[in-house]
Parts: structure tokens; sequence; C-alpha cells
């Protein structure tokens, strides 16, 4: 028989779950407290309870609240679940997995595990052993459309793409819920860009936001696909930016008042946040920051929201810096937590790239606010205060077409770290095999038709040369064919163009070993391929560009003093090219030059970079303090 007080906790535990299930999350954490009061060993209690802390953002507690209650009552799959999603999102995928595996075991047909189990596996990359999961739990439930988007997410990393244009398109056809017709608009946007289709995924991207104009991680998609577009002026690229900044500023109300003492001579914090803290494109410029900042001065904070770590976190989070994971909490933690550490200046490395917070810097958590590196232009935001660039990236008109304050550091915008992997510098290869070689290894979505006819146009006009692409998208048979339609459309035969797709990074390195001289991209220049390239000593020809994106390459040539290989038109590009094609000898010493060239240059000058950025971070300061005290604060 059960006891009166046993009724009246039953009868507490139901309006904690009433309470929940209506979002009244004070009202289910008091009746939780309750219960626990009177029966500290309450599973039921402990595990929502760890369910409510850990959705405001206390993770750790939440977890520790729903271990104890498992190991009251193991028997109960949504313990197991609900532990996993919490571990995944502090980048603990192995014991997550190992909880959904648990939780299957107790429940093995319900699609919501499955579907969960498939996506911590996909996001450890382990994207075959995810597909059955997903594919059990739309047998299970074929409208369950979430899962659907997740299956195409899968096959795309699988580079089948038709696959996953299949998934969205079936849930566009089927649901009726706006909000999961947006998402699958923007998984269809993603793979569209993926093929290098850019105005069909704009129009993807659109469609997205007509469905439901509330998910920033859309706009963020649409902001940034402009930017590939070669139809787009910079004028409309900047209005589209300035139209998210006005929806994000009738959304989000931003910080009217910091703390932080107005003292000018008092050391410095910093806030350096990304996703981008491992093993990509961001990290190589980045680094020599983190490795050089002097922490007399420099008291810097790493808010790191990388979900799966490797060898290049774990090194970046060796320079004695304050080092904070952020993956999986929300924006409003996030927040706090800069609130509460005191940043002085937060700066942001994403832009409107992936998984980006600038929801979080709409709250402006920290009273200056710098957007860095990661995205090659505006973020569109009226609390983001400055943006870094330099004189060339950015001449003196083009200062309009941003939110931001221009700040410039001259003579160039960043400082490259050369790739830890000792590759040595091969000999020209048409010295030996008697033709030039061209190479371009690009993400795929910065080859723009505009791109595509110039190189179609070179190769012609040097008859005997060939090019190499390569890019992850040309993983995927289809993309390859087409773009092989594309150069026998344009009378160039095939064996003079060789398609390469997903290669490790030393294997990417070693590719240039193949190659006598790059080939960059217009309207958004491969910065970062340009750096790579130049350390294994291959030159770049670069279009100079009509704004930031097509400009950066040319910053990197003109500090390295190569000049002559920024090209001011088509014209002059396909003149360069055919000039160093007939002078191999002069190539070939060139060739031995630039990696050393590159290192002594103000490119790779860690040290002294630094010193630029940390005296611009002064007088930020010191501006801030003039006007605090200048308020009467």
């Amino acid at each position: 028989m059960i006891s009166d007080n046993q009724k009246r906790m039953l009868n507490e535990m139901q309006q904690a779950i009433s309470f929940f299930e209506q979002g009244n999350m004070i009202e289910a954490k008091e009746k939780c407290e309750y219960i626990l009061s009177h029966n500290p060993h309450h599973p039921d209690a402990l595990h929502l309870s760890g369910i409510i802390v850990g959705q405001i953002g206390q993770l750790s507690l939440g977890i520790q609240l729903i271990q104890k209650a498992i190991s009251l009552y193991d028997q109960d799959s949504s313990y197991h679940s609900n532990l996993a999603i919490f571990l995944a999102r502090i980048g603990e995928l192995n014991k997550a997995i190992q909880q959904y595996k648990i939780a299957l075991s107790l429940k093995p047909d319900d699609p919501g595990i499955l579907n969960n189990l498939g996506m911590a596996l996909y996001y450890q990359k382990n994207i075959r052993q995810s597909l059955p999961y997903f594919i059990r739990a739309l047998e299970i439930k074929p409208e369950y459309y979430e899962a659907r988007i997740h299956l195409s997410m899968a096959y795309e990393a699988l580079n089948q793409i038709d696959s996953a244009i299949k998934c969205c398109q079936y849930v566009i056809s089927q649901s009726i819920n706006r909000h999961q017709v947006a998402m699958a608009y923007n998984q269809l946007g993603n793979l569209w860009l993926k093929k290098a289709f850019v105005p069909e995924a704009i129009e993807s991207y659109k469609n997205a936001l007509n469905n439901d104009n509330t998910e920033h991680q859309i706009w963020s998609n649409y902001l940034l696909t402009l930017n590939y577009d070669s139809d787009q002026t910079p004028r409309n690229i900047f209005s589209a930016h300035k139209e998210w900044g006005e929806w994000m500023s009738s959304a989000i109300f931003p910080v009217s008042f910091h703390n932080n003492m107005p003292d000018m001579e008092r050391p410095i914090r910093i806030g350096y946040l990304s996703p981008d803290f491992r093993m990509h494109p961001v990290s190589f410029f980045i680094e020599p920051l983190l490795k050089h900042h002097d922490n007399r001065i420099i008291e810097v904070y790493c808010y790191s929201d990388v979900q799966k770590t490797d060898l290049v976190t774990s090194r970046l989070k060796q320079y004695s810096h304050i080092w904070k994971n952020i993956s999986g909490h929300s924006n409003d933690y996030v927040s706090e937590l800069i609130q509460s550490d005191g940043i002085d200046i937060l700066i942001d490395l994403s832009g409107h790239t992936a998984k980006n917070r600038l929801c979080v810097f709409a709250r402006k958590p920290a009273p200056i606010q710098l957007s860095y590196l990661g995205y090659a232009n505006t973020t569109g935001l009226k609390t983001m205060d400055y943006r870094l660039t330099d004189s060339y990236s950015n001449p003196e008109n083009s200062d309009h077409l941003y939110s931001e304050k221009l700040i410039r550091i001259d003579p160039c915008f960043c400082c490259y770290q050369p790739p830890d992997i000792r590759i040595e510098i091969s000999a020209l290869p048409a010295l030996s095999n008697k033709r030039i070689t061209f190479g371009a290894f690009h993400n795929l979505s910065k080859v723009s038709q505009d791109t595509l006819q110039l190189w179609t146009q070179l190769l012609h006009v040097i008859p005997d040369s060939q090019l190499i692409l390569q890019s992850i998208s040309l993983s995927d048979v289809k993309t390859v064919y087409r773009f092989q339609q594309w150069f026998e459309a344009n009378e160039i035969e095939l064996n003079r163009v060789e398609f390469l797709g997903y290669q490790s990074f030393d294997t990417y390195l070693k590719n240039h070993h193949k190659i006598d001289i790059l080939l960059d991209t217009q309207p958004w220049s491969g910065h970062t391929i340009a750096c790579h390239g130049l350390w294994m000593g291959i030159p770049i020809i670069t279009l100079e560009g009509a704004q930031y994106a097509g400009r950066m390459v040319g910053s990197i040539l003109k500090t390295l003093g190569m000049q002559n290989w920024i090209a001011n038109t088509q014209t002059d590009y396909l003149k360069k090219a055919i000039y160093w094609s007939n002078n191999r000898e002069q190539l070939a010493e060139l060739r031995t030059s630039i990696r050393l060239k590159l290192l002594n240059s103000p490119v790779c000058d860690a040290v002294s970079f630094t010193k630029k950025i940390e005296m611009t971070f002064r007088q930020l300061w010191m501006k801030w303090c003039q006007e605090i005290k200048s308020s009467g604060r």
C-alpha cells in the first residue's frame, strides 16, 4: 500500500513535470527541490532537476544530478538519453555515445534515441556508423523530418550529395511545419554550395528565411554565400548584412552598463571567442597571437566552442591563457560568463561562418567588441565596435560598407604560422615535364563562373599547360562530371585537367610539388591557400578584387614585395600567367626563395605583429576609459 507521504511526493512530482512541460522552469525546479528536501534520493526529482539546471546553462551540475539519479535507478532510458545530450554538448562524445547505447538497449525502437545516437556519431566524424541509426529511426517513424535532415547531413559528409538533396526535397514536399521546411531549405542551400551552385544556394537560403526568419544560422549562411556571388555588388552585400543587424537589434537588447574599471594603465582583459580553435584555417593566424601575447599587460581568455577537440586545440591550450569551454552552452550563459569574467575587449573570430556566436556579441557582454580574421566582410551588428583590417585590403573609400569602425594594421592584417609538418620544397615541375602546371586548391564555392571562364582562357592561351583542381567537393563524382562537361564545352581536353577530392593535410601540402603556379579566385580570394602555397615555394596569381574578400591575397603579396603577381584586370591576369610560363628559369629561381622571403617578412613576424595588436588594444581601451570618465561615471 502506498503511504500518504508517497502519494504526496507522487503528486508533487507530477506537478513538477507539468510545470516543466509548460516551460515554467522556476516552479518545476521548486517542486523538485521540495521533493528532494524530503527525499534526497528521489531519482525522478534528481533527473528532472538535472535537466532543468542543464537547460539554463549549468551543464556540469545537470550531469552530476542525472548521474546520481542513474546510480539510484538505471533502468529508465530517458535518464541515460538526457545524460548523453549534456555530455555531447560539452564535447564528451565517447561518453555520450555510451549512454545513448545504454538507453537504446532499454528502449530499442525509440526513434529519438536512434536519431540522437546517430548525431553523436556524426559529430564524432564516424559518419558511416551514424547512417544505420538515422535510417532505422525513419523506418519506425517516416514523418520524423529532423532525422531525415540529419540523414542528409550524413550523406553530405560522405559526399553522397544527390542522396542528401533527395532527403531535403522530401521534407520540403511533405512537412507542414514551417520551421522544419526552413531547416530543410537551409541544408539544401549547404548542399548546393558544396556543389558550387552559388545562385541555387542563395535561393534556398532565401526560401528558408521565408519560412522562418528567426533562425540566426540560416541568416549567416545566406550572408556568407553572398560573398561568393560575382553578381553581387559590395553595396548589395552590405545592405543584406545591415538588414540582419537591424533584425538582431530588435530581437536582442544589449547590455547597457559595464562594470569594467576604467583604468588606462592596468592590464587589459582580452577575450577571443571561436569555434575554430582546432585544425582550421583560423588556427594558422590566431596561434601566433596566442603564443606571443605579453601576459604582463594582456590577460587573455579563450572561449572555445569546439565540440570535437584535436591536437591543435591541445597546443593552443598550452599558451598560459585562461581557457574556457563554451561548447553546448546557451548564448545567454556565454554572455553572462563573459560579463562575470570582466572582459574588456571581446574579439569575434568567426563572423557569419559556421557555429558563430554573433548572438552573444549582439548582447554586448564586453564594453569593446571587435571583429577579426574569420570572416571576409562586415558582421552588420550595431554592437560590434571595430574591425581589424589593413590599408590594402580596405582602402580609405571602403569604410561606408561596414557597420564597424575599421582599424587598419599595416602592412598586413594577419600573421601566418606555417604548418608544423616539415616538407621540403621541390624543384620546378616544368623543368622536367616540359609544361606549366597550374593549381587551384580552393573551396569549390569560391570558383565562380567568372573565375572558371578566366582559367579556361588561360588554358587556351598557354596550349601546353595543365590544371590541377583540388577540393573536398570534388570527392562527389557528379560534381567532377559537371566540371568535366564545362571544360569539354569550352574545348579543353580532359587530359589537361586533373580533379582531386579530399586529401589529408600533409598530402595536400605535398601536392604542391606538382604545381608551378597557383591560381587565385574571385570574388573571394584564397587567403589561407595562398599562405600555404607560398610556404611551399609556389607563387600565386591574384586578381585585385573590389572588396576585402577579393583583396586578402593581394595584401599578402604586397607585403612580400611580390606586387607583380597582383593583376589589375583579367587581361593582366592572363599576361602574367603567359610571362611566367615563358620564363621558367626565373620561376625556378623564385621557387627556391619564396619560403625564406615569407618567413622573413612581416607576414610571419609574430612578435612584431602581436605588439602592434596589443598597442591597438591599448589605444582602444584608453579611448573607452576617457569616454567613461568624461561622461562622469
